[in-house]
């Protein structure tokens, strides 16, 4: 190969490995839209998306969130919420009454203003296990973080719903 073919074959590869390295960024990432705190969970065509817990020093705490379902209309019927305890135990469970019907293709935000519980055992910076109970009887389970109530990014959800 002469020196200019193998000059073009470098300057092409370099274009070819650069496309293919940087495609994992397309589509409607945003770089000043970090990943949400919450976490997500799929079961079948319903997916959960975003759940976290935002609690005060007193155990009070509002769950947040968002579910959708692709395949048919489902309806949630309510939350079980069990905080993890400092010494890997798990506290008393406490069940969040909720009800909403979700269309098929749609999706219901849950948003602190009707999911609102307090339990003593509830920390900032811990996790606790949420069910979440539909109406066939399926229950998804997550391992959902405990965020501060004081937390800038939480501050305006805690102001408005559990005041």
């Amino acid at each position: 190969m002469t020196k200019p073919m193998r000059r073009i074959a470098a300057i092409v590869a370099t274009a070819a490995m650069s496309v293919a390295l940087s495609a994992c960024t397309q589509g409607h990432w945003v770089y000043s839209a970090p990943p949400a705190a919450g976490v997500q969970a799929d079961d079948g065509g319903v997916k959960l998306r975003n759940f976290l817990i935002i609690a005060d020093a007193e155990g009070k705490g509002m769950l947040l969130g968002a579910v959708a379902t692709r395949d048919a209309d489902i309806a949630v019927e309510g939350f079980t919420v069990t905080p993890g305890l400092d010494d890997g135990s798990y506290g008393k469970p406490v069940t969040v009454d909720f009800s909403e019907e979700v269309r098929k293709g749609a999706t219901i935000y849950i948003d602190g203003e009707n999911t609102q519980f307090s339990s003593p055992d509830l920390t900032p910076g811990m996790l606790a296990d949420v069910d979440v109970t539909f109406a066939d009887g399926t229950v998804v389970k997550l391992d959902v973080p405990v965020m501060p109530s004081d937390h800038p990014d939480y501050q305006e959800w805690w102001d408005k719903y559990a005041a």
